[in-house]
């Protein structure tokens, strides 16, 4: 597989979270597409704040964010000595830890930092502090690599035509580019996607009000449905393959991604269309055997009470689990960073992770 863009040939975007020393800056998703701004977080308990109140969300996006809360406070920690440090270290580790349980990317990036802490921890407080902002920063930066391979495997894999896409996997779910949007950007500059179809993902709409805005901003062709008009277009014969994110894929291919996606699957299998998850290699958690396992994020009743501040449903009980599981048996292949995997998955998602070490 050859690479033949490079992320700024692709998006117009700046990265959705970055680091700067004393302060994580980010997009803050949930004032879009009304206003697009910038924040800059100084705490870590602010940036845990941002990530439980979705101000930065997406599996990959979410992990960066949090690997820099622990830059953050190594580069503004008043820890006088070794062990003051490290005390110190492990409740920014527990807060961030603590923020949301279903993206496997989160507990991925914070120990991939924690085992570098622990690897080093006979080295100078100064040196030790560089080596965890240095990490940090590493974890972007490869996620923005990561994201570059998916959408040429990716460009490659899914059929010419129309594509329909659930949630928002893009630019803003990642550091840059996106897994679902780095392939849909790829396949927009090839010229092989022809109309994205943008599902509008209640509760919280990340289609209508994330997808559609990035992927619009960036020239791509879009038509915005809501989530139960999909099964209809599907029908109609407008619809040449399904591609959608993963917060946690485990062991057999079972993988949970935005409430709504399972639907989508089953509609897509009875159709005959070809349905792709895309994800990173760190998304991807072995030490889960199946979908059952992976716990599920349940968020407030007042997501679904509510649309844009305006009440709409009376107060009664609410159900509103963030995630669905979506069988193994539904997909045609995993997109990764690595290549694209395709059935019998628990052996060749075995076989991936192997040629890795």
């Amino acid at each position: 597989m050859e690479i033949r863009y490079r992320p700024e040939e692709l998006t117009r975007l700046p990265r959705s979270v970055r680091y700067e020393t004393g302060k994580v800056i980010m997009i803050d998703q949930t004032l879009l597409p009304k206003e697009f701004k910038i924040i800059e977080l100084r705490t870590v308990e602010e940036v845990a704040e941002a990530i439980i109140t979705m101000k930065v969300r997406g599996a990959p996006a979410i992990g960066a964010a949090a690997a820099f809360g622990l830059a953050l406070y190594a580069d503004t920690t008043k820890a006088k000595n070794k062990d003051e440090f490290m005390d110190g270290f492990y409740r920014a580790y527990e807060t961030l830890k603590n923020t949301r349980p279903t993206a496997v990317n989160l507990f991925w990036a914070l120990n991939r930092i924690k085992k570098l802490v622990e690897e080093n921890a006979e080295s100078p407080l100064d040196e030790l502090k560089k080596l965890i902002v240095a990490e940090a920063q590493r974890i972007a930066d490869e996620d923005v690599e990561a994201n570059l391979r998916m959408g040429h495997y990716g460009a490659e894999a899914l059929p010419e035509g129309n594509v329909l896409t659930h949630c928002n996997a893009g630019s803003l779910a990642t550091v840059q580019l996106g897994t679902v949007g780095a392939v849909l950007r790829v396949m927009n500059k090839d010229g092989t996607l022809k109309l994205l179809w943008v599902d509008e993902t209640r509760p919280v709409l990340q289609g209508a009000r994330l997808s559609a805005w990035e992927y619009h901003y960036d020239g791509i062709p879009l038509k915005l449905i809501t989530d139960n008009m999909a099964g209809f277009v599907m029908q109609q014969g407008k619809v040449d393959a399904i591609i959608v994110g993963a917060d946690r894929i485990v062991a057999n291919g079972d993988f949970a991604n935005k409430i709504g996606t399972y639907t989508l699957a089953v509609l897509a299998k009875e159709h005959g269309i070809p349905f792709f998850t895309v994800a990173p290699l760190s998304t991807i958690d072995m030490s889960l055997k199946s979908g059952k396992e992976i716990p599920i994020e349940e968020r407030k009743p007042e997501e679904v009470l509510t649309c844009g501040g305006c009440r709409i449903a009376p107060d009664v009980d609410v159900y509103n689990p963030a995630f669905d599981v979506t069988p193994h048996r539904y997909l045609t292949g995993i997109i990764t960073d690595r290549g694209v995997v395709y059935p019998p998955f628990e052996r060749n998602l075995r076989r991936l992770f192997r040629e890795e070490q």
